[in-house]
């Protein structure tokens, strides 16, 4: 028995281009613990990260021919197994196929009642991501002026509402126009371009008395212009550096980095896989947010299937994605 999977044809040195992909048959056990159905897989940033040379030793690297993964949700299909029955929905870090195999271990099932899709934005990795980094790592309060870039994304969206509910002055910052309009519509008042080429100067009037807590997503000349607007003894957590990830030095740090020590600005760089011994806590605080209709989220969904992935990873670097960006399996 075969299916379709999604392998990395070849690595990328520059800007990564659609033949950089390409679906192969793979052969699936005779007899497996588990079939699974996707039915969305998540893309994500970081998925660049995993095919550079060097660096980002928190994950396994991809080299040519490896077969790409994302977090997943699924369909079980036949099980052999009393741990699952067929017709339940999973969630968990899958290969790219169209058919999965599994013995599932990591597999979470999608609680009773609630929205399977939750667990692909506010109750799976990226909201987890979000969590993390705004109220386990960052910890906001009302005395704060927070900054979150590329905050109509996937986690810089959830990242922002966490800084808002906890009363701080939030700033919020997206490259296209009705990426504001989005924010400005969940409530925001002070929403800037990123890209704009008065970015910096319009910072510094956003934040007049100075950025206490910066929640950086997109590093190059954003980061640059943040670290010029934090306050004395201000904080960053460092979530992403989506800007550089295609480029040849995709860990560079801003020129003006030396200004931290300055500053005695403490930097708080994380990874979510070192910090998973928190899942349980972080479904404990946002299960019910999500329930209540307290986190406004929204799925970029693209059709398509496999054949979809790299196109939409291409397309989610450029940031042409408004919300959690996944492909549908059909």
């Amino acid at each position: 028995m075969f299916t379709r999977g999604l392998i990395l044809h070849s690595l990328p040195e520059g800007k990564l281009q659609p033949e950089h992909f390409r679906i192969i048959n793979i052969a699936l056990p005779d007899r497996p613990t588990l079939l699974l159905k996707p039915r969305y897989v998540s893309v994500d940033p970081y998925m660049r990260t995993r095919m550079q040379p060097e660096g980002y030793d928190y994950i396994e690297r991809w080299i040519a021919g490896s077969l790409l993964s994302g977090w997943t949700l699924a369909e079980v299909i036949a099980s052999n197994t009393p741990a699952f029955k067929p017709g339940e929905l999973v969630v968990g870090h899958l290969p790219m196929q169209e058919i999965i195999a599994s013995d599932g271990k990591g597999l979470m099932r999608i609680p009773a009642g609630s929205d399977p899709t939750a667990f692909l934005h506010p109750l799976g990795m990226t909201g987890f991501t979000a969590w993390v980094g705004m109220q386990l790592i960052g910890q906001p309060t009302e005395k704060d002026t927070v900054l979150v870039s590329a905050a109509a994304g996937a986690v810089g969206s959830i990242a922002a509402q966490l800084a808002k509910r906890s009363g701080a002055r939030v700033i919020v910052t997206a490259g296209r126009a009705d990426k504001r309009d989005w924010l400005r519509h969940q409530g925001f008042q002070a929403v800037l371009d990123h890209r704009h080429a008065d970015y910096t100067k319009q910072l510094n009037n956003a934040a007049s008395s100075g950025i206490t807590l910066n929640f950086e997503n997109v590093g190059g000349p954003a980061f640059k212009a943040a670290i010029e607007a934090m306050r004395v003894n201000g904080r960053i957590v460092l979530c992403g550096l989506v800007s550089q990830y295609q480029s040849d030095r995709p860990r560079q740090s801003p020129e003006n980095f030396a200004q931290l020590r300055q500053k005695n600005i403490s930097v708080h760089p994380f990874v979510v896989p070192h910090y998973l011994r928190y899942w349980a806590d972080f479904q404990e605080f946002m299960a019910p947010l999500v329930a209540q209709g307290g986190i406004n989220w929204s799925l970029d969904t693209l059709s398509g299937g496999l054949d979809s992935i790299g196109p939409a990873l291409i397309g989610l670097l450029h940031g042409d994605n408004l919300g959690k960006r996944v492909v549908e399996i059909t």
